[in-house]
């Protein structure tokens, strides 16, 4: 039993040897096919990890690189307008060694031992990616800087002064700009009218100068009446008369030819040369009287065209005025605004003086009695001319007919209703010309006109004042260094725009015309401020970065001192503001308003802040006017008041720089706050202002921003060497399974990162 089993033993062990050797190499051929696959496709596995490793390194070494030439920018543009931009070291030095710290070119790297990846640097390039002056790069980098920096509790807290100022303000914008439109057409309405009782009485002086009253002399008047005269002739008629009636009756007698008597002859001869230049004065007379009535009948109707312009803006003054500005604003509850209040009803006041402007309308029948008041002047004047030929007539019937009593009365008749029609006419026209009197008071409207006229001549004359001292800004003695400066800055702004690829706007576009009268200037200055509170509400309803522009020029820009003005308002003396004109002193106001000249920009600055004061003032004075009654005598006080009042502002600017908001509101306001609401006004973020603004840094760093680049970014090529079978590393490089390329027996890859900041 034994022996059988040690026996199949060996015949097992037996099989297995010859299964294992056997001489025609099967299993031999199978063994290394198998292992020979295993071992190339765990070569491809740690080739292929090795290349994921390479992509891994040199992309976090070419960021590393990016990041690195971005650490070194421009201090001065930072530490002064907070601004990023590369400078310091060269950037392609520093990206060149960062990435040859990051590969096996550094010592380290170069020890012995097995590392999995040795990057080799083949080539590194640095390229810009974007420029500061680039509108928009600079533009965000200016928000990101202001949103975190700029003092917004201040400038909520300067729009929360103006709230309680809001409706009353809008009520005066309104109302000074509908009495103001009213106040033209009302003069040019009252300038027709006077027109048309200028030709009412140039009517009355034809009747008066045609000699008519030297012909028909007046029953009233006493003395002497001469013979060539309606009564005259009347009254020598009797002799006449008889004396032609007894040489008839001699004629008839003496049965022969008879002459008539010379004084006979005289009298008809006077008769007849009297008749025709009677009819011939009247003529003419009526003539001229028609054409004056015609042209005072026009003036009449141009009077009423303009009255009906009148009443349609009267009717719009009962209307509630929109004005999204101040109501914006004054829907807002801001900290503090409470602590600040106008008047009770102040706005409820002037209202009522806007509604008031009905009272400068005349109704439809003023015109309509005024036109029957010239008809009738005409009629009584044609009534004259009508008798001149009725007693022209009457008198040469009576020579035909003289031996009858018809003939007598019939021209007595005559000469008294000629000398009546002629009497009617001079009572009511000429003199005491009752009618022509009576319409004079009527149109003087009592003394309101000359009231008028009085303020207006105050008006004007503190105007005089306020523009002589506005125009003094521009005509100091301009410098050819200070006006050097403004050409190279005109030239960066230029060089900008076109750099953007924006056309240059000419500051001409943003020039305040000048206002050439009192009123005007009332008007322009409410139109300002409309715009101011636009700015507000808008700032505070809807985008917040005009807000952010502007305290960024007034936080890092330098800007005019009112105090420089003090010598040339108070003496006249222009030296101090000629040397204080320089670029350096006016940025802020060179960004607001854009003037490549030393005064324009100050100017215009001024000009709006006279504009602003003189706004708020004329509200104060429609208040503190309301009283008179008339709307015209209540404008033009008020825009007195507020002319007295803005030139002692002005003057409170140049002594501490400030002046109070408003009689009511008795908080300071800086000329600084003013710039801050300015800007918002003129909208600080479109292209021609950040143009301006980039200019100014340029100037004052030497940099320019155009060239300053605010990103980079980083291309570098890499390579490494394959360990196992490069060749098909390359047939699968070929099939695009790999971002890179294998040459001989190393594979190469190229990274690219770019970062701004």
């Amino acid at each position: 039993m034994a022996k059988t089993v040690k026996k199949k033993r060996q015949e097992a062990v037996g099989g297995k040897r010859r299964l294992l050797f056997r001489e025609d190499g099967a299993v031999t051929v199978f063994s290394v096919i198998v292992l020979s696959s295993l071992l190339l496709f765990f070569s491809l596995l740690i080739d292929y990890a090795r290349i994921a490793a390479v992509h891994k390194l040199a992309e976090d070494a070419v960021r590393s690189g990016v990041r690195s030439v971005l650490s070194a920018y421009d201090s001065t543009l930072y530490e002064r307008y907070g601004l990023f931009g590369r400078g310091g070291t060269d950037g392609q030095k520093l990206f060149s060694e960062v990435l040859s710290a990051a590969t096996d070119q550094q010592e380290r790297f170069t020890e012995p031992g097995i590392k999995l990846v040795r990057l080799k640097l083949e080539n590194a390039a640095l390229h810009s990616a974007s420029f500061l002056g680039s509108h928009e790069i600079f533009a965000r980098q200016v928000l990101e800087e202001m949103k975190y920096k700029a003092p917004i509790d201040f400038t909520l807290e300067l729009a929360a002064k103006f709230i309680p100022m809001a409706g009353a303000m809008k009520e005066a914008s309104v109302t000074i700009d509908l009495l103001e439109s009213m106040r033209k057409l009302y003069e040019r309405r009252e300038a027709h009218l006077t027109r048309v009782l200028q030709l009412q009485e140039q009517a009355a002086a034809v009747m008066l100068d045609s000699g008519l009253v030297s012909m028909i002399p007046l029953q009233s008047n006493t003395g002497e009446i001469p013979e060539d005269t309606a009564l005259g002739i009347t009254g020598a008629y009797a002799d006449y008369a008889s004396a032609a009636i007894g040489m008839n009756n001699n004629h008839q007698q003496s049965d022969g030819e008879h002459e008539q008597a010379p004084h006979i002859k005289a009298y008809e001869e006077t008769v007849r040369a009297f008749g025709l230049e009677l009819r011939k004065v009247s003529a003419e007379m009526l003539q001229r009287h028609t054409k004056l009535q015609g042209d005072a009948i026009t003036e009449l109707e141009a009077a009423r065209v303009l009255n009906e312009e009148l009443q349609l803006l009267a009717e719009q003054a009962n209307q509630q005025p929109g004005q999204d500005g101040y109501d914006t604003l004054a829907s807002q509850r801001l900290p503090n605004s409470d602590q600040h209040e106008m008047p009770n009803n102040a706005a409820s006041d002037l209202e009522q003086i806007r509604k008031t402007a009905d009272e400068l309308v005349k109704p439809d029948t003023w015109f309509v009695d005024y036109r029957q008041e010239l008809t009738t002047q005409g009629t009584v004047a044609a009534a004259v001319d009508m008798e001149t030929g009725s007693f022209q007539t009457s008198s040469l019937a009576a020579l035909t007919s003289p031996i009858t009593s018809q003939s007598s009365d019939q021209l007595l008749e005559g000469a008294a209703s000629l000398s009546l029609a002629y009497g009617d006419y001079h009572e009511k026209y000429i003199q005491p010309a009752v009618v022509i009197a009576s319409r004079r008071s009527t149109l003087e409207q009592g003394d309101i006109k000359s009231k008028l006229k009085e303020q207006d001549q105050q008006a004007e004359s503190l105007w005089k004042q306020a523009r002589g001292m506005l125009n003094g800004m521009t005509a100091i003695p301009q410098s050819e260094e200070h006006q050097q400066v403004f050409d190279q800055v005109k030239q960066l702004y230029s060089d900008n725009l076109l750099f953007n690829e924006k056309e240059a706007e000419a500051a001409a576009s943003i020039v305040p015309t000048e206002a050439g009268e009192a009123h005007e200037a009332a008007k322009r200055s409410t139109s300002l401020m409309d715009g101011l509170f636009s700015g507000m509400g808008s700032m505070l309803e809807q985008s917040r970065d005009d807000f952010y522009f502007g305290e960024y020029v007034i936080g890092r820009y330098a800007f005019f001192a009112p105090q420089h003005l003090r010598s040339m308002l108070t003496e006249g003396e222009w030296s101090e503001l000629a040397h204080a004109v320089s670029f350096n002193n006016q940025e802020a106001e060179y960004v607001i308003y854009g003037f490549h000249n030393p005064v324009g920009n100050i100017a215009a600055a001024y000009g709006e802040l006279f504009a602003a004061r003189l706004a708020v003032r004329t509200m104060e004075g429609l208040l503190e006017s309301r009283t008179l009654g008339h709307p015209l005598l209540i404008l033009s006080a008020a825009l007195i008041y507020g002319l007295e009042k803005t030139l002692e502002d002005m003057l409170a600017f140049t002594e501490r720089g400030s002046a109070p908001l408003s009689k009511y509101v008795k908080i300071e306001l800086s000329y600084q706050d003013y710039l801050r609401l300015f800007m918002m006004m003129h909208k600080a973020g479109d292209s021609p202002s950040l143009a301006r603004m980039i200019a100014v840094i340029e100037h004052n760093s030497g940099a320019i921003l155009s060239a300053v680049p605010s990103g980079v970014t980083g291309e570098a090529s890499f390579s490494t060497e394959l360990w196992f079978v490069p060749g098909l590393m390359g047939v699968l490089g070929g099939m695009g399974l790999m971002n890179g390329k294998v040459e001989g027996n190393r594979y190469g890859t190229t990274q690219t990162n770019g970062w701004s900041y």
